[in-house]
């Protein structure tokens, strides 16, 4: 199944969103501390203390489900998650409204509206616009509906419109003011993304007969180095024997064998062996097994991806850069990509170092799965075949 690119500030920049993931985990606390604090503060007044400490425990379940659903291991977090928190936190503050029904005297020391728009605050980064705004209004008329129907029992006497514009508020104003500032960041992405697009086009263009200028130097290197000693010397005896014609033949070969060899490899190629050679290795055809090129096939973000991971594998203290070894298989529809390696560090070490790449990496594949087994790494990445 593909998985679509929506429209959030984890999707449009991963890494910056895994920055904002300790302020989503202290609102989300924030939201379950909030409610238990005014729960055990008007504890005398609890109708059924049986559904109060219900609803404590759904809203703990939905603030557990946001913090783990939100962790870079399991990006991005769905509409499905979204829905699953909302249930939740919806079932959370049903339950606390049951639990004071008939005892309930004020509004203000009630809880859903503040940790109902921390839990928004939360959700920010991780959902679309229109998602957030439109859960956001219903969410509202639902603890306007339940607020309504507890007007006869408070103490205040006010118009009802006035206890509902006071429930919503505080949660309207923390859910749009969130979502309206993750809004804005994703819009200034998008026009980051169009101006460095148009740049790296006419760079591109630009660079592409220096590119052209540097190819053919390097093959005029390759027969300056071979070739012209072979002619000149055959040019200053003014004959060719037997063994000049061998030689002629072990050369063509040579320089053919280099430059199919060349033509062959592919972009995943050249960046593993650039990284072995930089420290002293192996060719990259003993790391890479890629028999139908699918490594071709992989777009340009999960390629920018997937080779940033490899240059700070490389650059990991422990990494034993003889044990990597990257497999491409196709699946069905799909194309699957498998990278072990020997990091020879502990999980979480190298978990905490590769989160940010790692949480690129669940954004721009269709599916991602990390393990580790002792100091052994295993990557499995599946994509869509780029036509």
């Amino acid at each position: 199944m593909i998985r679509p690119h929506e429209r959030t500030r984890q999707q449009f920049d991963p890494a910056g969103a895994l920055g904002l993931r300790p302020t989503s985990i202290l609102a989300t606390v924030a939201a379950f501390a909030y409610a238990a604090i005014l729960t055990v503060q008007s504890f005398e007044n609890v109708h059924y203390p049986v559904l109060a400490v219900l609803a404590l425990a759904t809203l703990a379940a939905a603030c557990g489900v946001l913090i783990v659903q939100s962790s870079p291991y399991r990006a991005p977090l769905t509409r499905g998650t979204h829905l699953l928190i909302q249930i939740l936190a919806l079932g959370a503050v049903t339950t606390s409204v049951a639990a004071d029904w008939g005892t309930n005297r004020y509004i203000h020391d009630d809880w859903p509206a503040i940790s109902l728009g921390l839990i928004f605050l939360a959700l920010s980064p991780f959902r679309p616009t229109r998602e957030m705004v439109g859960v956001g209004g219903l969410v509202a008329i639902y603890v306007g509906f339940l607020t309504l129907l507890q007007v006869p029992t408070l103490t205040t006497r006010a118009p009802a419109v006035a206890f509902v514009i006071g429930a919503v508020t505080p949660m309207l104003a923390l859910c749009f003011g969130s979502t309206m500032f993750s809004a804005s960041f994703v819009l200034s992405l998008e026009r980051w993304h169009r101006r460095a697009e148009y740049a790296t086009k006419n760079i591109t263009q630009q660079l592409r007969a220096g590119v052209a200028r540097s190819v053919q130097q390097d093959r005029v290197t390759i027969l300056n180095r071979d070739v012209l000693p072979f002619f000149t010397d055959i040019l200053a005896r003014g004959h060719m024997s037997d063994v000049d014609c061998a030689l002629a033949a072990t050369i063509a070969d040579s320089i053919r064998t280099v430059m199919v060899a060349e033509a062959d490899r592919s972009w995943l190629e050249h960046v593993i062996e650039n990284a072995v050679n930089g420290v002293g290795g192996e060719h990259s055809a003993d790391v890479v097994d890629d028999p139908e090129r699918l490594a071709l096939m992989i777009s340009t973000d999960q390629r920018t991806a997937l080779r940033a991971l490899i240059v700070a594998l490389f650059d990991s203290e422990g990494f034993d850069r003889k044990s990597l070894r990257i497999l491409f298989r196709r699946k069905g529809s799909m194309c699957q990509g498998v990278l072990t390696a020997t990091v020879g560090q502990s999980e979480h070490a190298m978990k905490a170092a590769l989160a940010p790449y790692f949480a690129v990496m669940r954004v721009t594949f269709t599916d991602l799965h990390v393990g580790f087994s002792h100091s052994h790494m295993k990557l499995r990445m599946s994509y869509e075949q780029q036509r």
